[in-house]
């Protein structure tokens, strides 16, 4: 009697699991086929540079790439195609999940990481970020699980459930399907210019900061593995750090003379532009204290790519 009731117990906990696992595959099915369907936004953005992009050039980086690097006077200067993958508010661990999906399809020419001053700072920010990866677990978990991890050593039991992977980005693409955004070759600029009235409602961004933020080695080492993993490949790469509208001083900012440090022992070419003259305290090229226009990130980009042929002849022609 008591084997026959445990038997019937196991078999209807075995259905229930059976029917959550066809319901989960089903649902998860439908979020990534509505999730491969974006045409426009920052998923479609990723999903691009993750299964097709072809380009030379490669752009990485958090907003002050996506903002301020246009790939079309890039490709003018150079002759070498350009895409931007640069994804707002994402940091290293993202970068280096990104480069390693695109290198297992293709490998570019050159790959310009913009880097924020901040980059080495612990942030819990960054691996929250991560979950924007989620959607390509399936096809890129050996290249997602040693950054996934960084965080914790046990994978994450949720994303083996379909349905999961793609949960947040269903609003994503109801949002860009009723709002389409313009973004050519990844790139997405800003028109507006800044104003005195504008500055005075951005004091945080503009006031010296005192840099109290610790270093997180796992960023460090993050750094290190994506300029071994692009040398180890044969991939170009240069370090740039964008324009601030009120120049500051950050000789004590530990993260950026560590970064700059790493990249001088790498031997990777470090464009800064920070305190850059050419914007300094320019209102008219400024979206906001941080981001360029697209007058100034047409002129900023000119202006470097200018600098990195001027240094790297042999490599352009």
């Amino acid at each position: 009697m008591i084997n026959t009731q445990l038997k019937y117990t196991f078999a209807k906990v075995l259905k229930f699991i059976v029917i959550i696992f066809i319901i989960d595959f089903g649902l998860g099915f439908i979020a990534k086929e509505l999730f491969l369907s974006q045409e426009t936004g920052k998923f479609a953005r990723s999903t691009y540079a993750i299964t097709k992009a072809k380009e030379n050039i490669l752009i990485f980086g958090s907003s002050h790439a996506h903002r301020h690097y246009v790939p079309e006077v890039i490709e003018k200067k150079t002759g070498k195609t350009c895409y931007n993958a640069g994804a707002d508010g994402q940091q290293l661990v993202y970068h280096s999940a990104l480069q390693g999906m695109i290198f297992k399809r293709t490998l570019p020419e050159l790959i310009i990481l913009n880097i924020d001053e901040n980059f080495l700072f612990k942030s819990e920010k960054a691996f929250d970020r991560l979950d924007d990866l989620n959607p390509y677990y399936d096809d890129y978990s050996n290249e997602l699980d040693p950054v996934f991890n960084l965080k914790s050593k046990y994978a994450d039991p949720k994303l083996f459930f379909k349905a999961y992977q793609n949960n947040s980005t269903l609003i994503q693409a109801v949002r860009y399907y009723l709002a389409p955004q313009e973004t050519p070759q990844g790139y997405r600029p800003l028109f507006e210019k800044m104003t005195f009235d504008k500055l005075t409602s951005h004091r945080e961004d503009i006031q010296e900061k005192e840099y109290t933020e610790e270093i997180d080695s796992v960023f460090v080492k993050t750094l290190e593995n994506f300029i071994n993993e692009a040398k180890t490949n044969n991939v170009k790469l240069v370090f740039v750090t964008s324009p601030n509208l009120i120049p500051r001083n950050v000789s004590k900012n530990k993260s950026l003379t560590e970064i700059k440090a790493i990249a001088k022992s790498k031997n990777i070419p470090f464009y800064n532009y920070l305190n850059s003259k050419d914007f300094a305290n320019k209102l008219d090229l400024f979206y906001d204290p941080s981001h360029l226009n697209d007058n100034g990130a047409r002129l900023f980009t000119g202006l470097l790519i200018d600098s990195i042929l001027n240094d790297n002849k042999k490599h352009f022609n």
